[in-house]
């Protein structure tokens, strides 16, 4: 079980790298960045070795302007997660899972599922499938915000089943996609930083992934 400050730290986590994975960047989040000089800000908890590459690749991009920096930032971020064309890495979780590489398989059923069986509601920007990196990392944060206020044990098991069932049977394998794919050091970053908070999790949270094929 985490305790009162990792789940808070877990939680803060989650939600930065929610808004980094799914929204457009902008100068705002930069400024967000830079404002909480997130290199020595960013709480302990997650694997450690990831976490200190990833700020320090991050602290790189940070250094730059905005007016250098968002460009760049941009055109990575639509390479990696947009299009046209192939995805470097695509953000959603049943191409991975799924033999003919779809989007909304089986694997988005699912979790659509345990969202409808738990009551919880993602909310997207536009009609597409709910099992995105970012959109499943902001139930996560919200499920150990909530365990935080509870502290009954009942939201982090909920987000521990999310985690093995769900997303963590992919999520490294998109994180590494994400790490060779991008060509910023934000978003390679970005991808350390995601890869340290899953493993992390994992870990803390005592936690057996389901072990499925991957397609990607």
């Amino acid at each position: 079980m985490l305790n009162q400050e990792q789940l808070s730290c877990y939680q803060a986590q989650a939600n930065v790298l929610y808004h980094a994975l799914y929204f457009e960047p902008s100068d705002f989040l930069l400024g967000q960045f830079r404002d909480n000089e997130v290199a020595v800000s960013w709480p302990n908890t997650g694997e450690a070795s990831s976490r200190s590459r990833g700020l320090g690749l991050l602290a790189q991009a940070l250094d730059e302007p905005d007016e250098v920096l968002l460009p760049r930032l941009k055109r990575d971020y639509t390479e990696l997660f947009i299009g046209p064309g192939e995805l470097k890495a695509i953000p959603w979780g049943s191409p991975y899972l799924h033999e003919k590489r779809l989007l909304c398989g089986p694997s988005t059923e699912a979790f659509a599922a345990f969202c409808q069986h738990h009551g919880i509601q993602v909310t997207t920007q536009t009609k597409e499938p709910i099992d995105h990196m970012g959109l499943m990392l902001s139930v996560v944060a919200s499920l150990l915000a909530e365990e935080a206020k509870q502290a009954n044990g009942v939201a982090v098991k909920v987000a521990g089943d999310l985690l093995t069932e769900h997303l963590l049977p992919w999520g490294g394998r998109f994180c590494q996609l994400m790490a060779e794919g991008a060509n910023t050091p934000y978003y390679q970053g970005i991808a350390l930083l995601t890869t340290s908070l899953l493993e992390g999790l994992e870990q803390d949270l005592d936690l057996t992934p389901l072990s499925l094929q991957l397609f990607l």
